[in-house]
């Protein structure tokens, strides 16, 4: 299904973050998405049939997915089935396709006609604080052909109306953060989203604290909040007690900190760090902290200022005309940036909008969205409907400009698309086989039928595949406790104990055996991630020097004279990441330790739960997974005092397994982080940066290890002297120092030496464990053909814009008789 659509290129969807360099966890919460002059190309001449026109033919584009939409809303959609519907019924204001030459992409406007950087000519730069370094104004020109599904008119009014609902400070949108935060971040945006808090004080986070001469020692200037998003949970003090219950905000003494904290606090938003509330937050830092001295405070805050009232008029979206807007970005981004966020698009049916208000919890929102009745398309398709667990269906939208603007030659020949939700595998294989579905995702064990079909293709994505581990030894113990069965897991803090279970994976026999045609990894990034797109299509971070260092120094491979390896190349090349005698000499230094430190009894099991998946039950593919570390890691005990004593159990069906991980609820996940790749720099926060994320929590590898503490040394010539140095900072700081207006984020030499050495340092924690790198394997079914089978990381395919077709439905119903009811795709 994925090569279907052609996606928003700044986000990759299957996630919940929401800034234009965001990246995801891999899908159903499994997993936490050029080359030439960016100046937009409208390409075309020629008509594209109306639906009228093919009334006497349809082109059913038959697909499914396991879980059902429920909110596409442009606004509040959180999810990648909520995503769907947008890339049908939704275009943005401009889209990729492929060039000319068949083999690059260019831009072409959908719902703009122009797109211009205006900044050398704007007048009021100093309102919108237009300098070298900040700010960016880009006139738009919108498509006057453009109509909703009904007809209406969709003009300037469209965008301002929907941009002031998306920021509405009364409705608290999801995706608001899309459009205050990021690269494309709309000049006073944040401001006017803060409008429900004028004349209050603002209280920021407590890593927030120095840029107002604060430091994190002063409790004195700190204040508790139960509402406000924390650093230490990366939530509310709230949501944290409503998740997690009254017993684990219990301590050993009887008291529940959290009703502590409300007694004092009371009707306030926020009071004083008094010693009664720090003895409270102490109290509750016990019962989930990772134990360094100063962790407590991250559930304080610092009184930074006062919010004032931003009206629309300041904020940096202006209407010029009926058909023209000005966006004007709070930082700089170039043409190509900008360009790829408005890849997706913001704008609600007013009236349909309006009468589906609600007021829920003191806040504004909406029920746009969620079903066929409270949503309007403006996109080649319209959703027509909508069964709940069943089935959606979209057809062709009559009123759509592109059959009529002589843009689109020899497109959207598609007149339908329906999605049918399928959780079981096997039953959506069953289904492609009956020629009801035009793709299904393989697994593992698929391979041996349709390893050599014609119809088999396999894209690389971005997501890198990796075990992640709690290894806080307060939440170990609380495991160990918890299970009642006497098997130990406090092994697991330790970091040559993880160091040799990597060292034990035979990552190319596992990726060959245990999945449908992943890549073995040893690094956070695969070759789909590039430093600079922009201005050199070969700018992949992985075949840079740098990048291939940051591998060669976790494994300890050096190169050059003296070495077995004369290059970097020829190190890099030589990595598997395996190596069983290594592994055999860490497993029973950690034997001894532990037993000396009386975290390991001679003799105990070592019983490691790894939640696996989200799906209900596991499949044979996640069997084959448990099975093969179960086998490298007997292989590597053998002879050392944990022979025989380890053993890998995995589970399935927590939606929420990244957050347990993160707190210390389970020992071991499977997991990926991917898209974003054109954002390596901004990437890497997701694993070094706790205030980027939204709280300690929010860092998946983050049970007893904290990159807002941890140091990491780099050396590099940082003076410019022709002399390497070292610096020492944390890995949060060093993450902020290559983004925005960090000290090295103009420097594209320092910041790519900055980015190889916070990736080895990730991997040195052990904190996670990458393993592969996906490649999605699929069958397409013969009715379909896509418009290239060269997979491009800025069209894919072709998408649904391009898809043409070997059988009419008709056609293909007699086709699928004349084979018996069953395909062969073998």
């Amino acid at each position: 299904m994925k090569k279907i659509i052609n996606r928003t290129i700044a986000l990759s969807v299957a996630c919940v973050l929401t800034f234009s360099m965001a990246a995801c966890s891999k899908g159903n919460k499994d997993k936490e998405t050029l080359v030439n002059d960016p100046t937009p190309t409208v390409e075309g001449s020629a008509e594209t049939p109306s639906p009228e026109a093919q009334k006497d033919e349809t082109y059913t584009l038959n697909l499914s997915i396991a879980a059902s939409p429920t909110n596409w809303n442009p606004h509040t959609w959180e999810s990648s089935a909520d995503d769907l519907l947008r890339q049908y019924c939704a275009p943005g204001l401009v889209d990729t396709t492929i060039a000319e030459d068949g083999v690059n992409f260019a831009w072409v406007y959908e719902m703009a006609d122009a797109i211009s950087d205006v900044t050398a000519t704007f007048a009021d730069k100093e309102k919108y604080n237009i300098t070298e370094d900040s700010g960016r104004v880009y006139q738009i020109d919108l498509n006057k052909l453009a109509t909703w599904e009904d007809g209406t008119s969709i003009n300037a009014d469209t965008y301002i109306y929907s941009m002031k609902m998306l920021l509405d400070s009364g409705m608290k949108n999801y995706r608001a953060n899309t459009y205050f935060d990021g690269t494309t971040a709309i000049y006073n945006a944040r401001n006017y989203f803060n409008n429900d808090k004028a004349g209050t004080p603002i209280y920021s986070s407590i890593y927030d604290g120095a840029a107002y001469g604060l430091a994190i020692t002063d409790t004195d200037k700190m204040y508790a909040g139960l509402n406000e998003v924390n650093a230490f949970f990366g939530s509310s003090l709230a949501d944290a007690y409503e998740k997690y219950g009254a017993e684990k905000f219990t301590g050993s003494d009887g008291k529940d900190y959290y009703q502590e904290l409300v007694t004092l606090i009371g009707d306030k938003e926020f009071i004083p760090a008094s010693e009664e509330v720090l003895a409270a937050v102490k109290g509750i830092c016990s019962l989930f902290g990772s134990g360094y001295d100063e962790e407590f405070m991250e559930m304080l805050f610092y009184s930074t200022g006062t919010y004032v009232n931003t009206p629309w008029e300041d904020v940096g979206l202006v209407k010029t005309g009926d058909y023209q807007l000005l966006y004007i970005t709070q930082t700089p981004v170039t043409m190509f940036y900008f360009l790829s966020n408005m890849t997706s698009n913001w704008i609600v049916k007013e009236d349909i909008y309006e009468s589906n208000k609600q007021t829920i919890n003191n806040l504004t929102a909406t029920k746009y969205g969620t079903s066929v009745d409270t949503y309007m398309s403006y996109g080649p398709y319209k959703l027509v409907g909508f069964e709940t667990d069943k089935q959606f269906i979209m057809e062709k939208n009559d009123k759509w400009y592109g059959y009529k603007d002589g843009k689109h030659k020899g497109e959207y020949q598609t007149t339908a698309v329906k999605y049918d939700i399928v959780a079981d595998h096997n039953t959506a294989l069953q289904l492609f086989n009956s020629g009801a579905l035009d793709t299904v995702a393989l697994l593992s064990d698929d391979m041996t039928t349709y390893r050599m079909s014609d119809y088999l293709m396999k894209t690389d994505r971005t997501y890198t595949f990796r075990w992640i581990f709690s290894t806080d030894i307060k939440k170990l113990k609380g495991l160990e406790a918890a299970a009642a069965d006497g098997s130990n897991k406090k092994v697991l803090s330790y970091d040559d104990f993880r160091k040799a279970l990597s060292l034990s994976m035979e990552r190319t026999k596992f990726v060959t055996e245990a999945t449908a045609g992943y890549k073995p990894a040893y690094f956070l990034f695969n070759y789909l991630y590039y430093t600079d797109i922009e201005n050199n299509t070969e700018s992949q971070y992985r075949n840079t020097k740098e990048a291939k260092e940051a591998v060669l120094r976790l494994y300890g491979i050096t190169y050059g004279a003296g070495t077995p390896y004369a290059t970097v190349d020829d190190a890099f090349a030589a990595v598997t990441g395996y190596d069983l005698e290594a592994a055999k000499e860490l497993f029973q230094s950690v034997y001894e330790k532990a037993k000396a430190d009386g975290n390991y009894t001679d003799g105990q099991e070592i019983k490691i739960n790894c939640m696996a998946s989200a799906a209900s039950s596991l499949t044979a593919q996640d069997i084959a997974q448990q099975d093969l570390m179960n086998e490298f890691v007997k292989a590597a005990t053998v002879g050392t005092g944990f022979e025989d004593k380890i053993t890998f159990t995995f589970k399935s069906g927590s939606s929420t397994r990244y957050e347990d991980v993160a707190n210390g609820l389970i020992e071991m996940i499977r997991g990926a982080w991917g898209g974003a790749a054109f954002y390596p720099f901004s990437t890497v926060r997701v694993y070094t940066e706790p205030d980027y994320m939204g709280g300690i929590s929010k860092i998946h590898e983050s049970s007893g290890w904290n990159p807002s503490v941890e140091k990491l040394d780099i050396v590099y010539d940082f003076n410019g002297d022709g002399t390497a140095e070292t610096k020492t900072d944390t890995f949060q700081e060093w993450a902020k120092s290559i983004n925005g207006s960090g000290e090295y984020a103009k420097n594209p030499e320092a910041a790519l030496v900055i980015l190889s050495y916070l990736e080895t340092g990730v991997l040195s924690a052990y904190q996670c464990i990458p393993w592969a790198t996906e490649a999605e394997v699929e069958l397409y079914s013969k009715q379909i053909e896509y418009a290239t089978y060269d997979y491009n990381i800025m069209y894919e395919y072709g998408g649904v814009r391009l898809i043409t077709y070997n059988y009419s439905d008709a056609e293909w119903d007699e086709y699928i008789k004349s084979q018996g009811g069953t395909l062969s795709y073998e």
